[in-house]
């Protein structure tokens, strides 16, 4: 009877370690550090739909290329290529850029600007191209140095020159997305109305997004697009401005 009575109390006492184990193994799942891991990684996904809201105005291929890099809590990085017209760090698009993107993508999207004063074939004949691919952009704004261009080079010069750019950079990086747009208005100017219009043909032929920012302007045949720019022909800080708010509205979709 002893032997009996000792053998169910050993019985008893495994169930009871056994179940006791299995309770605490429960408990760890659910403890505070495994919930607050829970957390973060649905805090991470809310993020990620957050900023990538604000891009549905990209073309698709930039939309994923911004997605992986977020989920890589890495910056994804827009270069601003172009003439004189772009301005500068101080005074010029990036200043306004910048702020409006920093304000809504945080450390998320970063951008800078690559200025270069001559034209399109100096810029392809001196293999200014490396420098742009140094930078390691996945987004470019490219104005191609239109206005460097007019007078001198044809504008099909132009366009070859373009293609050559885009050829080399997407070479070297495969995944960067190039956008194409104009320099600022002018005022009652003849030949480069038309080689903007040649550009956004060429930029619908080769399927490549293009800012129209000149619907911000006045008409070049109105004395009104004086007021936007300086005496050189360059924007000044009101012709940015629309310049500038054009972009914004297009990469930050609000």
């Amino acid at each position: 009877m002893k032997a009996t009575i000792i053998a169910f109390l050993s019985i008893l006492l495994a169930a009871v370690l056994v179940v006791g184990n299995i309770h605490w193994g429960n408990s760890q799942t659910s403890s505070p550090s495994n919930l607050k891991n829970s957390s973060s990684n649905l805090e991470k996904s809310i993020d990620l739909d957050y900023y990538l809201s604000f891009a549905e105005a990209w073309p698709e291929d930039s939309q994923k290329q911004f997605e992986t890099t977020l989920s890589n809590n890495a910056s994804y990085h827009i270069v601003l290529l172009g003439s004189q017209s772009i301005g500068d760090s101080k005074v010029g698009l990036l200043p306004n850029l910048k702020e409006a993107l920093t304000n809504t993508y945080d450390k998320y999207v970063s951008i800078e600007n690559i200025v270069y004063d001559e034209t399109s074939s100096n810029y392809v004949l001196n293999g200014e191209t490396k420098n742009l691919i140094k930078q390691k952009p996945d987004m470019i704004i490219f104005e191609p140095f239109l206005l460097a261009d007019n007078n001198v080079l044809n504008i099909n010069t132009t366009l070859k020159n373009i293609s050559t750019i885009i050829k080399e950079t997407k070479e070297e990086l495969p995944n960067v997305t190039f956008f194409l747009q104009p320099a600022n208005q002018i005022y009652n100017a003849s030949l480069y109305p038309t080689q903007v219009a040649a550009l956004k043909k060429y930029a619908a032929s080769e399927n490549i997004t293009y800012l129209n920012h000149w619907e911000n302007w006045p008409e070049g045949d109105s004395k009104e697009v004086l007021d936007y720019i300086n005496q050189d022909g360059t924007p000044n800080e009101k012709g940015y401005e629309v310049w500038s708010n054009y972009i914004t509205d297009f990469l930050v979709n609000k």
